[in-house]
């Protein structure tokens, strides 16, 4: 009986190990990626000289892989427009996030992101007003 509970308890431990190694996969630490800034403009129609004619812009942007057929993440903007996202190295595209309204457009930018390095990447979206 002794013999039974010992390879009954020999197996459970290695049962356990097996499972945590699974479980437990060993997470990959991203040290790269994107921050910067998105504003909005021009918000008026004559600009001053002197004068900053766009702000901030609170949205949600699309993180899409090189050839813009993957979507890889999405992140939004605070209130003051700044952002963060940490990305593999490689080439993505941005681009807003779709709705039916016209204005404002984003250009889809491409940026490049570099091993070990964060890119600074302002983005503008266009309000139409001229």
């Amino acid at each position: 009986m002794k013999k039974a509970i010992f390879i009954f308890l020999i197996f459970i431990f290695i049962a356990t190990f097996i499972l945590n190694g699974c479980i437990h996969k060993k997470e990959e630490k991203i040290n790269s990626g994107i921050y910067g800034i998105v504003t909005i403009g021009p918000i008026t129609p004559v600009q001053k000289a002197g004068e900053i004619n766009s702000r901030p812009y609170k949205t949600t942007i699309i993180v899409k892989s090189e050839n813009g057929l993957k979507q890889i993440a999405e992140f939004n903007s605070g209130d003051d427009g700044s952002f963060k996202v940490y990305l593999k190295p490689g080439r993505y595209i941005l681009e807003s996030q779709k709705t039916s309204d016209p204005f404002p457009i984003l250009k889809p930018m491409t940026v490049e992101v570099e091993e070990n390095r964060f890119t600074e990447v302002n983005i503008l979206f266009d309000t139409g007003i001229r």
